[in-house]
């Protein structure tokens, strides 16, 4: 009777225990989270070893995290830091050094490497490792030659990894003409919706397809604008003053709201521009 009443009395000592020791837990979980979760990573030659014959587990335990992290800050990523990319960047390569034909890690280097941490040389590294391991899916050199054209500014290089991709099976037809034009006409807002619709299409994340959609969007915006101020020198022979004009015209009805809380406005050399450069204002 006494053991029994002994065991109760540890019990409930250990319960009033383990309550406020939970929260207090959830509270250093949260503030890990928020601040020490990028910290590190280990490389891929000490994981691989631990893994033994569970890289792809592991692979797909670190695109988790990788996810996890993302999609909790998905409105902050203008505001992340080097440390926060570098972290994300050293998490993919491992990613695919564990299981090279990866090909959701592929994309999301593409996703955020290129168009949100501004490092479309870091995306491009990944992607020839996508191109060695995966020879004969045209998404990895279409995205090489897309940054070449997008981001660096290298038509060149560009036209050459586009063409790669207009042989490789299932590529859209237009890739060819895309790399035989490239050096002669410019067609980036074009370029720019055709492949995020693309990337939609193959995403499985709807945070991630949501934040994005709202990129296309914007991009479909400045395309039309373009279209109107082309519309209205044909009509009357020079350039509008302003986007105004193409509404007292009656060209447009309205100008149409920037999905990111920024204002439209029209260049000297007749391209249309956001003040919000496609960022969440604060």
């Amino acid at each position: 009777m006494k053991s029994f009443l002994k065991a109760i009395c540890i019990g409930a000592i250990l319960v009033a225990l383990y309550i406020p020791l939970t929260v207090k837990l959830q509270e250093q979980r949260k503030l890990f989270l928020d601040t020490d979760f990028i910290a590190y990573t280990l490389p891929s030659t000490l994981i691989a070893p631990l893994s033994l014959e569970f890289k792809g587990v592991t692979a797909d335990f670190l695109l988790f995290k990788f996810m996890t992290f993302i999609g909790g800050r998905i409105q902050e990523l203008p505001n992340f830091t080097d440390l926060h990319w570098d972290y994300l960047e050293d998490t993919l390569d491992i990613i695919t050094d564990l299981d090279p034909y990866y090909f959701d890690a592929y994309q999301y280097s593409q996703i955020f490497l290129a168009w949100d941490a501004g490092r479309p040389e870091s995306a491009n590294r990944l992607l020839e490792k996508a191109m060695e391991n995966v020879p004969d899916n045209y998404r990895f050199p279409y995205y090489i030659g897309f940054n070449y054209y997008y981001f660096i500014k290298d038509n060149q290089k560009a036209s050459e990894y586009f063409m790669k991709a207009s042989k490789l099976p299932d590529s859209p037809y237009w890739l060819a003409s895309w790399a035989a034009r490239l050096s002669v006409f410019s067609f980036e807002h074009r370029a720019g919706i055709m492949f995020l619709e693309d990337m939609i299409s193959q995403t499985r994340d709807e945070r991630i397809k949501k934040y994005f959609q709202k990129r296309l969007t914007a991009l479909q915006i400045l395309s039309y604008l373009e279209n109107k101020v082309d519309a209205y020198k044909e009509q009357y022979g020079k350039m509008p003053a302003s986007l105004d004009d193409l509404v007292s015209s009656g060209i447009i009805k309205e100008i149409p709201e920037d999905p990111y809380g920024g204002k439209f406005i029209l260049l000297s050399n007749g391209r249309v521009y956001t003040t919000s450069k496609m960022l969440e204002q604060q």
